[in-house]
């Protein structure tokens, strides 16, 4: 049940002009509501109503969340992601966050535009879109810690960001519900402070936009620190003549003094904290190492400034060479004609004027062999069958340029074991991991170095989830991408994902449902594994 209280109207903008004719100025949301819609984050209907106390459908909330974080997704670019997600109005939005893993789909592939949200997904939504803290300093009393949505519920009620005697994970939660909740993160991250508290409307500036709220807070959403990593790490003689620069999620930020960047990387470590001990990225443990150094540093030398360089925690929207998708059917198919394989659809990596495409072959009565083709200028450079003829079912359904002499493809497996000359055991003898293991009948990842001049494997790894016998299965790669040479890659698993050292991690009370998020970086022979990370799960 909602706890009763107003705002108090002291805290009104008077400049606020109302926005619908059903939001007035002693409506309970009536700031947040009409805060957004100057911003044009929310809108309302065609008979001038706002409707707040209506269920909030998901392609509804997939655009304000878009709308607020100030993107504006190109409708060529983002469509047709789902089924029934083709052009309508909210295609590019509901397609944008798909890529950005705010929201996913149902188990039967659908998006389902039209369904209500309820407060569980809602929670997660928010939080993340906007790159919250997750907090658990206070709790819900009604939901347990082995709830998925449990540390998102829980940082709700910490930072006082809805009006909640208990949390009803199931309930649909509103439009003017979830335009309260945006609001009171937004005001928190322009005051600074960990809980909502209305005096804080005070000086918040009504003239200035979410995007550029967002741009100016420091706050580090423990979603992202599933991708934290150390690319960069400068310090010359315990000295800075610049600010330091510490560059996350895609933004940088700089800090006047040494004690200010001792207080972000200390909330770096809190959180990291909060998704248990094991859960620790090496990184954050040679930042926390550093501390001592960090406080002593001055500002008056001509030595360069310390800077920590941290990927995006979305890869797939700033690695374009990197193509991911569903492997199309090369069966009777033209394969010295370009146009005839580009029109087949799939993934494709070009490089010069050589673009590489992968795909597969069917053969009676059910087997699938993987292709790759490559054409420079439109020329058939060779055409590659021959990776795996076995009666395992494998597909090309990935592939990325290094450079001029190398290109990643990924395959799928489901791991039938006969004559290694004829599966990709051949090939992964000296991998990360070198074979399937048991669990024929799931498909998993192959990961190969392919050279580009004649399609020769140079090497190439297994790639596979643990179910809790020790057999291997069910992993899909999501995105390649390239960091000092070396190969990460972005899957959904169905199970526990593995350790660098191939053993399975273990999961964690925060796991959400499966598919879970798992990232790997490989050295570039794929014949080690350096890192690796799922939410979730330990290390």
């Amino acid at each position: 049940m909602r706890k009763i209280f107003a705002l108090a109207t002291a805290f009104l903008i008077s400049s606020t002009t109302l926005a619908f004719s059903d939001v007035s100025s002693s409506h309970f949301n009536q700031q947040a509501v009409n805060y957004l819609a100057r911003h044009a984050v929310v809108g309302g209907f065609p008979d001038g109503k706002f409707k707040a106390d209506q269920d909030i459908t998901r392609a509804e909330l997939a655009k304000i969340m878009v709308k607020a974080r100030g993107e504006n997704p190109d409708s060529q670019k983002f469509r047709n992601c789902f089924p029934g997600v083709g052009t309508e109005w909210f295609a590019r939005f509901v397609c944008f966050v798909k890529q950005k893993d705010w929201f996913t789909g149902y188990p039967d592939g659908s998006f389902r535009a039209a369904n209500s949200v309820n407060h569980a997904e809602s929670a997660k939504i928010i939080l993340t879109a906007l790159g919250v803290g997750l907090s658990d300093s206070k709790k819900f009393t009604n939901i347990s810690d082995h709830d998925w949505f449990a540390v998102f519920a829980n940082t709700i009620e910490s930072k006082n960001l809805f009006e909640l005697e208990n949390f009803e994970a199931n309930m649909a939660i509103t439009r003017g519900q979830v335009a309260e909740m945006i609001f009171r993160i937004l005001v928190l991250k322009n005051s600074g402070e960990d809980f909502f508290d209305s005096s804080f409307v005070k000086n918040f500036n009504f003239e200035k936009s979410p995007p550029e709220v967002l741009a100016g807070s420091i706050d580090f959403p423990s979603t992202a620190f599933t991708n934290l990593r150390i690319t960069k790490w400068w310090v010359s003689g315990g000295l800075w003549s610049q600010k330091p620069i510490l560059e996350f999620n895609g933004k940088s930020f700089e800090f006047s003094t040494p004690r200010d960047y001792a207080v972000a990387l200390q909330k770096i470590q809190k959180h990291f904290e909060m998704l248990g001990d094991s859960s620790f990225d090496e990184s954050i443990t040679r930042y926390i190492s550093e501390f001592g150094t960090i406080t002593s540093f001055s500002k008056d030398s001509s030595n360069s400034a310390t800077v920590i360089s941290i990927p995006p925690i979305s890869p797939i929207s700033s690695i374009s060479s990197a193509s991911i998708s569903h492997a199309p059917d090369f069966t009777n198919t033209d394969l010295k004609n370009e146009t005839a394989v580009a029109a087949r659809g799939g993934p494709s990596a070009k490089f010069n004027d050589t673009i590489i495409y992968a795909g597969y072959e069917s053969f009676p009565p059910i087997n699938l062999n993987p292709v790759l083709v490559s054409f420079t200028n439109g020329e058939q450079d060779w055409v590659r069958r021959d990776y795996e003829t076995s009666a395992d079912e494998s597909v090309g359904y990935g592939l990325l340029f290094a450079d001029e002499k190398t290109v990643f493809a990924v395959f799928t497996s489901r791991g039938v074991e006969e004559n290694l000359n004829y599966d990709f055991r051949r090939f992964t003898k000296y991998g990360w991991l070198s074979e399937y293991g048991e669990g024929e009948g799931k498909q998993i990842a192959v990961i190969a170095k392919i050279n580009p001049i004649n399609g020769d494997v140079l090497s190439a790894t297994y790639l596979s989830a643990r179910l809790d016998g020790g057999e291997t299965n069910s992993l899909t790669v999501k995105d390649l991408q390239l960091i000092d040479k070396n190969l990460v890659v972005s899957a959904d698993c169905w199970y526990a994902p593995r350790r660098t050292s191939r053993q399975s991690m273990d999961r964690k009370l925060s796991a959400d449902n499966p598919p879970f998020d798992y990232t790997i970086e490989f050295t570039p022979d794929l014949r080690g594994a350096v890192w690796a990370e799922a939410p979730g799960f330990g290390r």
